[in-house]
C-alpha cells in the first residue's frame, strides 16, 4: 500500500515538472515570437484638420510628429526594417483606419508617435504607453533610451487604453516626446537636431526590442 502511495505521488511529481517544462517553452516560444518582428508601423499622431495639441498652442503637433516618423522611418530601413506609414502628409487618418493598417501586417510592431500639452506650461518630461503585456518590453526600452539618451526628465511608463493600443493585435505603443506647451521642450522639438535624437533613439530601442542589440552610433544615416 504505502509502495503504491510513492509510486502515486513520485507520478504526481513527474507530471507537475512535465508541465512546468511545457509552461516554460511555451513561455520562451511567445517571447521569441514577439521579438522576431521584421515590419515597423509608424504611426505620426494627429494630421490634417486635427492638429494636435491645445487652442493656442504655437508649435503644431502634427508637423512635429509626421517629421519624427520620416526620420525613424529613415533609421528603421537602414537597419533592415520593413516599414509601413500610416500617414506620410499633412492628411487626416482615422483612428480605425490607423489600427486596420498595422492589424494587417504580420510580424510587426506599431509605435505611434506624439508630443504632449498641458494648461500647467511647466509640464515637462517623456512618457510611453502601452495596454498589452506584449507591448511593454518595446515601450519600456523606448522610455528608457528617451531618458538616459536625449535626457529628458522622466514621466514613466504607463499602461493606458488608448484607441490605437487598445484594438492592435500586434505589440504597439505610443510615445510622447515631450511638452509643447511647455516653451523650454518647444524650443527643442522645433529644432531638427533634437527631433533626430529622438527618431534615433526609438529606433534603437526597437532593434534592442527585437534582440539584435542596439545601434552603433556610426551606422544610422540622417534622414533627410
Amino acid at each position: 500500500m504505502a509502495s503504491g502511495l510513492q509510486h502515486h505521488v513520485r507520478i504526481s511529481r513527474d507530471a507537475r515538472r512535465c508541465l512546468l517544462a511545457a509552461f516554460v517553452a511555451l513561455l520562451l516560444l511567445c517571447v521569441h515570437r514577439a521579438q522576431a518582428f521584421d515590419t515597423v508601423v509608424i504611426d505620426a499622431g494627429h494630421g490634417g484638420d486635427d492638429r494636435g495639441g491645445i487652442p493656442g498652442q504655437r508649435v503644431s503637433e502634427k508637423a512635429m510628429t509626421l517629421d519624427v516618423a520620416r526620420r525613424l522611418e529613415g533609421h528603421l530601413r537602414s537597419a533592415g526594417f520593413r516599414t509601413v506609414m500610416t500617414r506620410r502628409t499633412d492628411s487626416y487618418v482615422p483612428l480605425s483606419t490607423r489600427v486596420a493598417i498595422g492589424n494587417r501586417q504580420r510580424n510587426a510592431v506599431f509605435v505611434s508617435i506624439h508630443f504632449n500639452s498641458a494648461r500647467r506650461v511647466g509640464a515637462v518630461g517623456t512618457e510611453t504607453f502601452y495596454y498589452s503585456a506584449a507591448s511593454r518590453p518595446l515601450a519600456a526600452s523606448i522610455q528608457r533610451g528617451l531618458v538616459s539618451t536625449v535626457a529628458m526628465e522622466d514621466r514613466g511608463l504607463k499602461r493606458r487604453g488608448f484607441y490605437v493600443l487598445r484594438h492592435s493585435r500586434i505589440p504597439a505603443v505610443l510615445v510622447e516626446g515631450g511638452f509643447l506647451t511647455n516653451p523650454t521642450e518647444a524650443r527643442r522639438i522645433s529644432q531638427a537636431s533634437h527631433r533626430e535624437r529622438l527618431a534615433r533613439e526609438i529606433a534603437d530601442a526597437v532593434v534592442e526590442s527585437r534582440g539584435s542589440g542596439r545601434f552603433g552610433r556610426g551606422s544610422l544615416q540622417a534622414s533627410r
